[in-house]
């Protein structure tokens, strides 16, 4: 430093140092400062979340795929939103009425002149008008004829209304299904950690049951590990079975709409029911009930509509006009300095020759669109009948597939009962005692699961059919979300109901 800078080296090392300091304690309260306001971002974090969980529906007892519907449509929020579209329906059709009703307008003007016009006869003086100039003007024009738009209009935002309330419909309906599905969910996941839990028992017996036969000197350290073997296989499966559970149960709540912090059971069951319905039948329901073809229809004749408002301005426009005018000085007499009035009214006939290629480029817009309204209708069919036989499909499959899994889940409870029977008596190996038991899991795994395939197969062809929200028409639209619903914050369900059914036939 003495180098470099000379006699002023100590000086300067000292200046330097007192700097380093000084940075030193600029960078401790800068993070102090961070500190602090990631702490009171944290403190608001955990107020906000405390009251969103007090505002969320918490439910307790018993729960029904009613309950479960009821709690969806009062509290979803994706359907809260969709609700909204009705409001802006009802907007539409508010702003439509003013093509029929008169355009009122009210004006008032004041004017102050340097000089009033004058002109002198036989050396008399005479002024036009005042230098202090008022009028006040009311303007009324009442549209008759807007080369059929006006009609139009009015029957666009009805339409548009209707096609709203397919909107909703359809909302409802993808509501009901998620959440049906989501609760049978749940239930294929309860029962399949049953039978889990069931194996993972029997195979702890079994593994007790050979180590008391290797005291014995029956059995080998073979044995044993291969016994160990399939209940840790059994245990990971329960895992799973008990993690698919959690994650269920959380889709559950999520579609209803209420809090992750409820508790209750679900008291309905898989029950297998077959089916009796037609390709015939369905095709027929889906045509009379189903949200997207309805919301098509009305598109169409929506653009309809909107093709005729473009086509009008080609015609001309007819309108009525009355003016009054209130004004000092007089507007008859410019020399009388008071208040005077005048009005006048007619017809007044517009037509626009040229308007460039704006109106030709609209009536092209409007007709291509009409045109794929109409295309998208021709899919909109051919999707349902996809759905219709794609579900049909499913539910036949299905059948089949319960039918087969409870005559293999007889032989398997039978071929579980000689092995068992046959080891006892050593004329079975454990291999095959261990063996009959996972036949017997996988037979009862794959029951419950062809049970679950069927119930979720007959709610796909329901949603295809349109008739899956049967139940909306008693939950009608004054109970959805928007129009003055009330969810209590808790609400406890029937505790009467059967828990944990099994599936019945």
């Amino acid at each position: 430093m003495r180098l470099l800078f000379g006699e002023y080296g100590r000086p300067i090392s000292i200046l330097l140092a007192v700097l380093q300091i000084a940075g030193c304690g600029d960078s401790g309260r800068l993070y102090e400062q961070v500190r602090t306001s990631r702490e009171i971002a944290y403190r608001q974090w955990k107020s906000r979340k405390q009251q969103r969980e007090e505002s969320e529906v918490r439910i307790t007892g018993s729960l029904s795929v009613d309950d479960c519907l009821k709690l969806a449509l009062a509290n979803n929020k994706v359907l809260q939103g969709v609700v909204q579209e009705k409001e802006i329906a009802r907007g539409e059709q508010l702003k439509s009425y003013s093509a029929i009703l008169p355009n009122v307008g009210l004006t008032g003007n004041y004017r102050r002149l340097d000089e009033v016009s004058s002109f002198s006869i036989a050396g008399k003086k005479i002024t036009l008008g005042d230098l202090n100039n008022y009028s006040a003007a009311l303007g009324v024009t009442q549209p008759i004829y807007a080369g059929g738009s006006i009609a139009a209009r009015l029957h666009a935002a009805r339409l548009f209304s209707l096609l709203t309330d397919q909107t909703v419909r359809a909302a409802v309906q993808e509501l009901v299904y998620a959440c049906t599905h989501s609760y049978y969910d749940v239930l294929i996941s309860q029962h399949l950690s049953r039978i889990s839990a069931d194996a993972v028992r029997s195979a702890k017996a079994h593994l007790d049951d050979v180590k008391q036969k290797r005291q014995g000197g029956v059995a080998s350290d073979f044995d044993v590990l291969r016994a160990e073997v399939e209940l840790s296989n059994f245990q990971a499966e329960l895992i799973r079975n008990k993690n698919a559970i959690n994650m269920a149960n959380a889709t559950l709540v999520k579609v209803m709409g209420v809090s992750q912090h409820s508790d209750f059971v679900l008291s309905d069951a898989l029950v297998y029911v077959r089916s009796e319905t037609t390709e015939d039948q369905a095709v027929e329901a889906a045509y009379q009930n189903r949200p997207g073809l309805f919301s098509r229809e009305f598109g169409i004749k929506y653009q309809r509509q909107l093709l005729k408002i473009a086509k009008s301005r080609y015609l001309p426009v007819i309108s009525g006009y009355f003016n009054f005018t209130r004004s000092r000085p007089d507007p008859h007499n410019q020399m009388i300095i008071d208040w005077g009035g005048a009005w006048d009214a007619g017809l007044m006939l517009t037509l626009p020759l040229f308007e460039g290629f704006a109106r030709e480029g609209e009536v092209v817009i409007q007709k291509a669109r009409l045109r794929q309204a109409q295309i998208d209708l021709i899919d909109a069919e051919q999707t349902a009948l996809f759905e219709i036989t794609r579900a049909l499909l499913a539910i036949q499959n299905a059948e089949e597939f319960v039918d087969s899994q409870k005559l293999n889940l007889t032989r398997a409870e039978e071929g579980l009962r000689l092995a068992e029977v046959g080891y006892r008596e050593g004329a079975n190996t454990q291999v095959e005692m261990i063996d009959a038991q996972a036949a017997l899991t996988t037979a009862r795994a794959n029951y419950y699961q062809a049970i679950y395939s069927h119930s979720v197969a007959k709610l796909d062809l329901q949603k295809a059919m349109g008739t899956i929200a049967a139940f909306e028409h008693a939950w009608s639209d004054s109970h959805l979300p928007g129009d003055g619903a009330a969810s209590p914050q808790e609400t406890s369900l029937a505790a009467s109901a059967e828990q944990n059914q099994e599936p019945t036939e």
